[in-house]
């Protein structure tokens, strides 16, 4: 069942999650961070994908900023080199798309496209690609969207 994005909300430790994988954090170093389980941590993480209809990590941390979920990064006043070829990959990261598919988008191989995205995320000094949602943001590289339509219980 579908529910207006507006009545979306995330639990403060949800909130904590996303937020570290925002900033790059990987399950085991938020759960670190945390005091808690890498297996909580990934339970959160599943719970807040669900809660804003999310299929990847980069997204729910796209679909987080958008709604006022989590804090947004602090713009950088320097700028990261990114060639047009490497701009086209951040809107196929932060819809979620998989190595395959983002391929396939490209009419790339998957090594290619793997290797493509590691040079994106090298110059953007993102960690993750969930990071590269941060980034992208912090660049001016990405904007905000509309905010998606979330599934969850009414």
């Amino acid at each position: 069942m579908t529910v207006n994005t507006a009545t979306v909300s995330f639990t403060s430790r949800e909130k904590d999650v996303v937020q570290g994988l925002a900033e790059g954090l990987t399950d085991h170093a938020i759960a670190r961070r945390l005091n808690r389980k890498p297996s909580t941590v990934r339970h959160y993480i599943a719970t807040a994908m669900k809660k804003v209809g999310a299929n990847r990590q980069a997204a729910l941390v796209n679909y987080a900023y958008d709604l006022g979920l989590i804090r947004p990064p602090v713009r950088e006043d320097s700028t990261a080199y990114v060639s047009p070829q490497q701009r086209e990959l951040i809107p196929l990261i932060v819809r979620g798309l998989t190595l395959d598919q983002i391929a396939a988008e490209t009419h790339t191989t998957s090594a290619r496209a793997r290797r493509d995205v590691r040079r994106l995320m090298k110059a953007l000094d993102a960690e993750t690609r969930a990071h590269v949602v941060t980034r992208a943001r912090q660049y001016g590289l990405l904007k905000a969207a509309r905010p998606p339509r979330a599934v969850g219980r009414t």
